[in-house]
């Protein structure tokens, strides 16, 4: 999605980052039930969760593009079915569905703004909270050209560290945040801050990046190569894997090479008039039978 000025959304969690079980039982009760979540009481007792809960659920499910509302009744995307259903990965039990989500809402301008504005446009390594929080506010004044209350934006700051960093003690919201695994965030307690590095992260599975630049070149069908220092760094309004990953330029280059081993055909790499560019193949796939794929050989 390209980063639109006019729809945009900041601090709609509820404070609560997102849980383990939250988007299987959202996806299961909204298939049920497409209006589920336009009564909360009864979708309280279907999700065993407080009243605020409902909304994050709702949010969340929103944010990682599972499910959309239109008049109070939901429908499951094809993501939902793939992801989430009996022949995807329901109970995040692969950690490629924990990176692949991470890319989905980290990418999602729309929804997710301050998190997309965090993994690909704030390049601070090492910072403490407030200087995220003054970035982000910075952000929505200067580019987008709006206001949101110091409140909302400290909300979305929080709940996004708290959702990236990895546990460290028994805190409850810490230990049922299934994205800490991807250690993208961590804390240094003593001093009061955390670091967000980029690294070659030889462990990033690579039917993540291929999925990731998959729907980088279906968001803008008409272009038939991307240069690698966009795809690294961004710059067009538009999420970058190799920021939303971390990845350094070693990193992703090594990625990159491990995605076009195992599926020759999809990318090239070529220099054009001095720029290092990725070229889709000829047989590049839909970012939705990438993840079938995946799935398929993971059952096999």
């Amino acid at each position: 999605m390209k980063l639109d000025p006019k729809q945009t959304a900041f601090g709609r969690h509820e404070t609560f980052p997102l849980r383990y079980a939250w988007l299987t039982k959202g996806c299961a009760a909204v298939i049920d039930r497409p209006d589920i979540f336009s009564h909360p009481d009864r979708a309280m007792v279907v999700l065993g969760v407080g009243r605020n809960m409902v909304s994050a659920i709702q949010y969340w499910l929103q944010a990682a593009r599972l499910i959309e509302f239109t008049e109070g009744q939901g429908v499951p995307t094809d993501l939902c079915e793939v992801l989430l259903g009996a022949d995807g990965d329901p109970y995040l039990e692969d950690e490629a569905t924990l990176w692949m989500l991470h890319w989905l809402i980290a990418s999602n301008t729309e929804l997710a703004t301050g998190f997309f504005w965090f993994f690909n446009r704030f390049a601070m390594p090492r910072f403490q909270e407030p200087e995220v929080r003054a970035g982000m506010t910075d952000f929505t004044v200067q580019e987008l050209g709006i206001e949101r209350s110091q409140s909302t934006l400290k909300s979305d700051v929080t709940t996004l560290l708290r959702m990236y960093t990895p546990a460290s003690d028994k805190d409850e919201d810490h230990l049922d945040s299934p994205l800490g695994q991807l250690r993208l965030i961590e804390s240094d307690t003593k001093a009061h801050s955390y670091r967000s590095l980029r690294t070659t992260r030889p462990f990033l599975p690579a039917v993540a990046l291929h999925f990731a630049l998959a729907e980088r070149f279906a968001d803008e069908p008409e272009q038939s190569a991307l240069p690698v220092r966009l795809m690294l760094y961004g710059g067009n309004d538009r999420a970058a894997p190799g920021a939303v990953f971390r990845l350094s330029e070693e990193g992703l280059m090594a990625s990159l090479a491990r995605v076009m081993e195992r599926w020759p055909g999809h990318y090239e790499l070529r220099d054009t008039a001095g720029v290092h560019q990725i070229y889709r193949g000829e047989r590049l796939a839909d970012p939705l039978d990438i993840l079938r794929g995946h799935y398929l050989r993971s059952a096999a």
